[in-house]
């Protein structure tokens, strides 16, 4: 990829252009589906009390439930972030008695959206915990990161838990499924390339999938500890997407007592879809989930 040379601009001053249109323009030429990228401003912070987060529920039997949590939530409280007004647990257990109340089996990162299963306390959620813990779960997540992706890959990299600094094995299997190119400079590159990558993490190591594709020289978009700061400021101010682009969206696991297999699947979030239906992807994005479904089988 070439690079070009510029100054850099006063502040204030515009790095692009706009036809009469509203459309973006780069030397003249008009990007399809890809409008205001640039020099848009943010929206204001909110002064008012955050509103109570929602979530859809997919499946509950039985003394287990799987919802799917929304981008910017905990799973449960924790002492790091114990200012925050909401978590997960919380928001299930709300109106269920105390000595009736789920507990998460599995987390996910607060940024992160996707699946999460939750269990009453007891055989249920000692039986799911060991199928998270013994590998036999698939998990299926999707993200959009940095760059053009090989057509596919294994990253073994060890990584530190959440709890010891000491490296353990850590592997995730990933596929490309679409790249982009976008006429959009940012840094020292005239184009933006990005790539939409399914991943199947089989260990599950404190911020796996975010680590190995930051190791790849591949962050993904949005993430603002390991990520490309220009490339998420670029995204976030032409689409209005401030948010991580990963998400838990299939998960399947065998039921505690022999009652089948749970095959789940949610709908990545609505700050998806700018991205996936107005960049011009080459490649097929039938794959990503745009619809909650479940099955037990």
């Amino acid at each position: 990829m070439p690079t070009i040379k510029r100054t850099r601009p006063a502040k204030g001053n515009c790095r692009c252009r706009f036809m009469q249109d509203a459309s973006f323009s780069r030397f003249g030429t008009q990007i399809s589906g890809f409008q205001r990228l640039f020099n848009q401003p943010k929206p204001m912070e909110s002064t008012s009390p955050r509103a109570e987060p929602t979530f859809d529920s997919l499946f509950e039997e039985q003394g287990v439930l799987a919802v799917v949590k929304p981008n910017r939530l905990l799973v449960h409280r924790t002492d790091i972030d114990f200012h925050e007004p909401h978590n997960l647990r919380d928001l299930v257990n709300a109106e269920r008695p105390r000595d009736q109340w789920l507990q998460p089996v599995h987390r996910l990162d607060k940024p992160t959206s996707g699946i999460v299963l939750f269990a009453a306390p007891g055989d249920a959620l000692n039986d799911l915990k060991l199928e998270f813990v013994h590998r036999r779960t698939t998990k299926v997540y999707w993200a959009i990161v940095r760059g053009w992706t090989e057509d596919e890959g294994v990253v073994e990299k060890p990584l530190p838990t959440a709890h010891n600094p000491k490296p353990k094995e850590a592997v995730t299997r990933y596929t490309t499924l679409a790249r982009t190119e976008l006429d959009v400079p940012v840094g020292p590159y005239e184009t933006s390339r990005y790539s939409l990558v399914e991943c199947r993490p089989e260990t599950g190591r404190f911020h796996q999938i975010r680590l190995h594709f930051r190791h790849l020289r591949h962050p993904l978009v949005g993430d603002s500890r390991y990520g490309d700061k220009r490339h998420n400021r670029a995204v976030a101010s032409g689409t209005g997407t401030y948010t991580l682009m990963l998400h838990a969206g299939r998960l399947s696991v065998q039921l505690p007592g022999g009652r089948g297999n749970l095959h789940a699947q949610a709908s990545v979030p609505a700050g998806w879809d700018t991205l996936l239906d107005t960049w011009p992807w080459e490649g097929d994005l039938s794959d990503v989930p745009r619809e909650h479904a479940v099955a037990v089988k």
